[in-house]
């Protein structure tokens, strides 16, 4: 049971870091945000409509939560896509 939770662990860790293995900060704020966005719906699910909050605010937090998603997913698929052609350029080079 410890090696399957050290796993887990090790798995919520990696989600948090960017495509170097160092901590990125894209990941956290998109966690915040969508943690943030989930909380207020169920709470306006529960409460009077003169507690709501501004439409605008919402969208924001929403609008920064995707751009911290987003941003997150192509620094990860960009770095892999360099790293495969800076292989493929030294195994050409050192063929020659």
């Amino acid at each position: 049971m410890k090696t399957s939770q050290n796993g887990f662990i090790a798995w919520i860790q990696d989600l948090f870091k960017d495509e170097r293995g160092s901590t990125s900060i894209k990941p956290v704020i998109a966690l915040i945000g969508s943690l943030f966005l989930c909380i207020t719906m169920l709470l306006n699910s529960y409460t009077h409509e003169q507690f709501k909050p501004a439409p605008e605010l919402v969208n924001a937090v929403m609008i920064v939560t995707a751009i911290g998603m987003g941003a997150d997913s192509l620094d990860k698929f960009s770095f892999k896509g360099k790293s495969k052609e800076e292989t493929k350029t030294e195994i050409e080079a050192s063929q020659e």
